[in-house]
């Protein structure tokens, strides 16, 4: 399977692997996209890392090719804590979430290595052409890796979500991705207007751990079973339930 070409683990400040996971925030954000100032901080082989306040209140995910051993994706989860989370500082909000603050949570950082995306400027799902001497079938096939990376980091997340007793979380994107998001079943809701002084103007959403097993499970039953690891249940009860991501009220 393709998802079997990739694993997934959760790296800890202090490690080569938690470098590794800073290096590749780094070279997309900082240096690829220029939308997070670079830090003075470099790992043990020299390479830039990109940190801030909120690693130190994260559980951070990096993605590896399982053939090369490559960092190719990664992901943090911000978990509630005294220094709040990264969306109240820089994005107004329509209203707070009504889950307590102590289970909402914010997903971000979320990257893909260039190589694996088919635009140099979706941080999400797509990258610029292979050299010349890459041949076509090859850089195609990496590139269509990049959605199942993504995914990958999504259910990780998620997972991490239940473990820490989140019920909703946070995320901040250009309106465009969360589109694409909604149409694959995650139903991502508006959570505040478009911040246009950062570039590019990215919005607010807030999505629910109910929610999101009702959205996938009504909609595609192989992405459910990626995310989730199982058959998609028959939904019945209350709507608006509050529960965690691994115990959503299903008969």
């Amino acid at each position: 399977m393709l998802a079997q070409k990739y694993e997934y683990s959760v790296v800890m400040p202090g490690t080569p692997e938690y470098e590794e996971y800073c290096a590749l925030r780094h070279e997309v954000f900082c240096a690829e996209l220029g939308r997070v100032p670079s830090c003075s901080e470099q790992s043990s082989d020299k390479r830039p890392q990109e940190t801030d306040d909120f690693d130190a209140h994260s559980v951070h995910v990096l993605c590896r090719s399982v053939d090369t051993g490559e960092a190719v994706g990664c992901a943090r989860l911000i978990l509630p804590s005294p220094r709040g989370l990264n969306v109240l500082s820089r994005y107004q909000l329509h209203s707070p979430s009504k889950s307590n603050s102590d289970q909402v949570g914010e997903i971000g950082r979320l990257a893909i290595s260039s190589k694996f995306r088919r635009y140099r400027r979706d941080t999400s799902l797509v990258g610029p052409a292979f050299p010349s001497n890459t041949s076509e079938a090859i850089s195609r096939e990496i590139k269509r890796d990049g959605p199942t990376v993504a995914l990958g980091l999504y259910r990780e997340i998620f997972r991490l979500a239940s473990e820490h007793g989140i019920t909703h979380c946070y995320a901040a994107m250009e309106p465009s991705l969360s589109r694409m998001l909604n149409r694959l079943g995650f139903p991502f809701q508006e959570a505040g207007p478009i911040n246009y002084s950062v570039q590019p103007a990215r919005q607010p959403y807030l999505i629910g751990a109910h929610a999101l097993r009702v959205g996938l499970s009504s909609r595609d039953s192989c992405l459910y079973r990626l995310l989730f690891g199982q058959q998609e249940p028959q939904v019945k009860g209350n709507e608006d339930y509050e529960g965690d991501f691994s115990t959503p009220q299903f008969a």
